[in-house]
């Protein structure tokens, strides 16, 4: 069986692996990853590649995304897209399918981030606790994004920005924009600091107790999203076993409706409060 051939002109080399190219045949600008691609080659010179050399391609399906992107291009050194886009090729091969937009978002935040870094204005992530607990794979890529810049750019970025590049994918990976991503983990981390409070405790952030009461409460806020909502057939008998508990989960109600201005039903708050008791080391008889 004979392989297709396609004709491209080279527009930009962006890294040895990532050009910006014109296919000749359709007219359409994109951005191709391969291994080699760009290496030794020459920008405005055509390349002859077979579709199966091609590991990722990236082709702006509407005006504006195309217009944000080339403004982008104009704005941010070539090898930090480059880069850009080896990561987001490797982290679809890993977690699926993302969001088209972040071939914009994640290479200007990783445009700005490098940046601040060269500066020396390296930003906390008051949430590297919660992101590494609760998008594990997302971060496990971030790892493999910051190897990628450390080849490419010679730049080391710290578990703070790592995990700001796991909570872009994330977002893309759900079809959710950044910055309601950032508030549910905000909120996330605010329920677990109520529930400290409360119980005069530290629960830590490592541990299985800390893993499944963030989990649950991750599913939570997704049901509540979601307005899907899981019956408790108990609940009548922990609203007496659990007064303590229960009231401790009436309060991450309300702090949940202040947020997210929706209301959790009771048969939720039941549940949660069965987590809080098991914090407390009660056993469910």
């Amino acid at each position: 069986m004979s392989k297709q051939i396609v004709d491209y002109q080279i527009i930009k080399i962006l890294n040895n692996n990532v050009i910006l190219a014109l296919e000749k045949e359709s007219h359409q600008e994109m951005i191709l990853v391969s291994k080699g691609i760009g290496f030794g080659k020459k920008e405005n010179t055509v390349i002859q590649v077979t579709d199966e050399k091609i590991e990722k391609r990236f082709l702006a399906f509407d005006e504006k995304m195309k217009k944000e992107y080339f403004q982008l291009m104009n704005q941010i050194d070539g090898k930090v897209i480059g880069v850009s886009e080896e990561i987001i090729a490797k982290a679809e091969e890993t977690l699926g399918k993302l969001n088209s937009h972040i071939h914009i978002v994640l290479t200007d935040h990783i445009g700005f981030a490098l940046d601040r870094i060269r500066m020396g204005m390296e930003i906390n992530n008051p949430f590297l606790y919660e992101i590494k607990m609760l998008y594990e794979e997302e971060f496990a890529m971030g790892k493999t994004a910051a190897a990628l810049i450390h080849k490419n750019l010679n730049i080391d970025i710290c578990e703070g920005e790592i995990g700001f590049i796991a909570l872009h994918l994330h977002s893309a990976r759900q079809n959710k924009k950044i910055s309601e991503t950032m508030k549910n983990t905000r909120l996330l981390k605010e329920l677990i600091e109520i529930i400290q409070g409360e119980m005069t405790i530290s629960i830590g952030d490592q541990g299985l107790i800390y893993m499944r009461l963030m989990n649950h409460l991750r599913g939570m806020i997704t049901r509540l999203e979601e307005g899907k909502f899981i019956e408790n057939p108990f609940l009548k008998d922990l609203k007496k076993q659990f007064k303590e508990s229960f009231k401790i989960a009436q309060k991450l109600g309300r702090h949940i409706q202040e947020s997210k201005g929706a209301v959790l039903p009771e048969s939720e708050l039941g549940y949660m409060a069965i987590h809080i008791e098991r914090i407390k080391g009660t056993k469910l008889k």
